[in-house]
């Protein structure tokens, strides 16, 4: 029985190790059947990527370590190209060369995959869209490989992954630079069209003041030539004229919105929306050289034309303060270029990336290492982010080309915006600014050197701004009120904006105008502070517009000043008959009184016009008094600041007072007590003047008017007298 069970047993283990070989040879030939599609796949090539660049010595000994035959095909720095002659090596190699200390990558030249992306040739180009760690150069795309740090992008790809069925509208970017190639095969669909103007016919279609200006404007040139080419017989294209060279706004141009999958170049990083992209050429000539006035005329067209973003690549070391008003008065998105001169912003400031606005981002930027390049500006109080700007493959006159620098890091940053846009109508800059700036992939390399130490991360932005987009539909409203103030009429202006964009613009218009005639705010004169002050009466139109594009326009009337002032005349006779004062007090409610005269005599308004006619007198509180001395007519004139005129008469007639009464002859007082007296002149007219005198005020007092207070015991006589000598008294006995 022991030796059945262990035959049985003997049995059970050889079963167990017969099966264990299959598994092991269907392993094995499976691994070289793998092994085989992967080498065919490479074409026997492997592609090595090293942690930091390795001499060819250090090179050939790795590989002498390895015990397979390898050959050295390209080696340069961190990069090199191995070729293996044996297929059944070929998995084996990988799998050593990965365990190598020195090593970052190891895989086969097939396996290297595109960014997936696009159908677009220099797509693998884009590290800014996709970085997995290398990314080819445009120069030697088959054999040539730069070495990144992953993931030091911009999560491109994925945000346009979560932006599918989520853009509603088109999206108009401005690029305020060189002309742009508005024929390139890899833009045309793209490039912004006025849809009111007619091509070629020489007439101003819609009015705006540019001519043809179908495709933007050239600023430089002064025409609608957005672009200059010069045929090369060499290369059978049209290429960029190099007296007036328009590479740089070319290249940006395909940064933000070079079409995706059409198999030409690259994509851009709006390219999967209804992009539209505004040439505005304000730089020229052979260096590309410009003019800051061309530069604020191109951002009010930008305005005017309705642009969400405009792109600013250039910079200059003079604040301009026109520029920086023109900018805030826009409602678009400003994305400045920060500069490549290697230098602290905060200390020596480029504009308009220096310009602290609510609707401005400034960039620097940083290679595929996250780090910036040694051109790269900086300043942790001045520029507020970074994005990726070396060996950037883009759009150039009738070609392509890699460029580096912040004029290529800004329109990765004004794409991302544009993404953002395409989300929903009636956003603002301001907003729009704060999603990107509170969704950055941070950069610890970065840290002390920006204000926000990182670089957009749009799928973090995009998700945000599935909240956070803040729409403003409310236009914003307006009141209004005349003020008289002298010569001019002021009219105080309140404008509120309900709608939370705040308000970026307000102007005025004399007469009755409609809102096209304001061109979005860049027509018409600017309101600076709360009001206006006007010299004529009249309808003013006036025109308010919110960072969301609402706007309104609302006509008000002035009413002309046509109430002359009122004047009202009284006088009286010093008591030695000498003089005579004759007070007028002037009333005027709106404009105010600008001058009072009087004359001897009856006269007329006409009478005191001529300069110097009159003798002119000053107003104080509504209130005016002159002397005369002799007795008969007067005439006072005022006039009010709007030419409203009064004219009035007075007769100046001395009567003296025939008899004088008093109301009582005697009175008894306590201590304390008051009294007035009375005192009765005739006849009615007399001009008299009446005085009261007391002869022991230590008894009694009385004041001008006959106030009689009682002091302490005693008597005192109350002494009445008039101009003319008339004299009564009145016994006052305090008890």
């Amino acid at each position: 029985m022991g030796n059945r069970k262990t035959r049985y047993s003997n049995n059970y283990i050889i079963i167990g190790l017969k099966v264990l070989l299959i598994l092991f040879l269907m392993q094995f030939v499976f691994s070289a059947i793998t092994g085989a599609i992967e080498y065919q796949k490479a074409g026997g090539e492997i592609v090595l990527l090293f942690k930091e660049d390795i001499s060819k010595a250090e090179l050939k000994d790795l590989i002498k370590s390895l015990d397979i035959d390898l050959d050295i095909g390209y080696h340069n720095g961190d990069y090199a190209l191995l070729s293996i002659k044996r297929r059944s090596d070929f998995s084996r190699a990988i799998r050593q060369l990965q365990k190598k200390p020195e090593v970052h990558i190891a895989q086969g030249n097939s396996s290297i995959e595109t960014l997936g992306f696009s159908n677009d040739p220099y797509g693998d180009t884009q590290w800014a869209i996709a970085n997995p760690g290398y990314y080819p150069t445009l120069s030697s795309l088959d054999s040539n490989f730069k070495s990144a740090v992953m993931d030091i992008d911009m999560d491109v790809v994925e945000a346009w992954e979560q932006l599918e069925g989520k853009t509603t509208r088109e999206v108009i970017v401005a690029i305020i630079d060189t002309g742009v190639d508005y024929k390139h095969p890899d833009l045309a669909e793209n490039i912004w069209t006025n849809p009111k103007e007619i091509a070629d016919d020489g007439i101003d279609n819609d009015n705006n003041g540019y001519i043809d200006d179908v495709h933007g404007w050239d600023f430089y040139n002064g025409d609608a030539s957005v672009c200059h080419y010069q045929y090369s017989e060499k290369y059978q294209l049209y290429l960029a004229d190099p007296k007036d060279n328009d590479n740089h706004g070319t290249h940006v141009a395909g940064i933000i919105g070079a079409i995706a999958n059409n198999n030409e170049g690259i994509a851009g990083i709006a390219s999967k929306i209804d992009i539209k992209l505004m040439p505005l050429k304000i730089n020229g000539g052979a260096d590309g050289t410009g003019r800051i006035s061309d530069a604020i005329e191109a951002i009010k067209y930008a305005t005017m034309m309705g642009a969400d973003i405009c792109n600013l690549s250039w910079g200059t070391s003079k604040n301009i303060p026109a520029l920086e008003q023109v900018m805030k008065e826009a409602d678009m998105l400003f994305i400045a270029a920060a500069g490549n001169a290697g230098t602290n912003n905060n200390q020596n400031p480029i504009y308009p990336a220096n310009f602290r606005l609510d609707n401005l981002i400034s960039v620097t930027f940083i290679n595929s290492y996250g780090k910036l390049n040694k051109l790269s500006n900086y300043g942790n109080l001045t520029i507020d982010l970074a994005a990726p700007g070396e060996d950037v493959v883009s759009t150039t006159v009738g070609t392509y080309a890699t460029m580096s620098g912040s004029s290529m890091a800004a329109p990765q940053v004004a794409g991302a915006a544009a993404l953002l846009y395409s989300m929903d109508e009636n956003l603002y800059p301001a907003n729009i600014k704060e999603i990107l700036i509170n969704n950055l992939k941070l950069i610890p390399d970065l840290e002390g050197l920006i204000i926000n130490p990182g670089i957009p991360n749009i799928q973090l932005a995009v998700q945000a701004a599935t909240e956070q987009l803040k729409k403003d539909m409310d236009a914003p409203e307006l009141s209004f009120e005349t003020i008289y103030n002298k010569e001019r009429m002021t009219i105080p202006i309140k404008v509120e904006d309900l709608g939370g964009s705040n308000i970026r613009v307000l102007r005025w218009i004399y007469g009755e105008r409609s809102l096209e005639d304001f061109y979005r705010g860049t027509s018409g004169t600017r309101i600076e502070e709360d009001y206006i002050d006007v010299v004529k009466a009249g309808i003013y139109t006036f025109y308010a517009s919110d960072y969301a594009g609402n706007e309104t326009v609302k006509s008000y009337k002035v009413e002309e000043d046509v109430t002359a002032p009122k004047v009202s005349l009284s006088y009286t006779v010093a008591n030695n008959f000498k003089t005579r004062t004759i007070t007028a007090r002037i009333k005027e409610m709106q404009s105010g009184i600008k001058r009072v005269k009087y004359m001897k005599g009856s006269k007329k308004a006409k009478d005191f016009l001529p300069e110097g006619a009159g003798t002119e007198l000053q107003l104080k509180d509504g209130k005016v008094s002159f002397k005369v001395k002799i007795d008969g007519v007067y005439t006072v004139f005022a006039i009010d600041y709007r030419g409203n005129t009064t004219v009035k008469e007075i007769e100046v007639k001395t009567v003296e007072a025939s008899d004088l009464k008093l109301s009582r002859t005697s009175k008894t007082m306590k201590v304390g007590d008051r009294y007035t007296l009375l005192a009765y002149l005739k006849p009615v007219d007399t001009t008299d003047m009446i005085t009261f005198k007391s002869t022991n005020e230590e008894v009694a007092t009385i004041t001008k008017q006959g106030k009689i207070k009682a002091i302490k015991e005693g008597y005192t006589d109350i002494i009445v007298k008039t101009s003319s000598g008339l004299q009564r008294v009145c016994r006052i006995n305090v008890k």
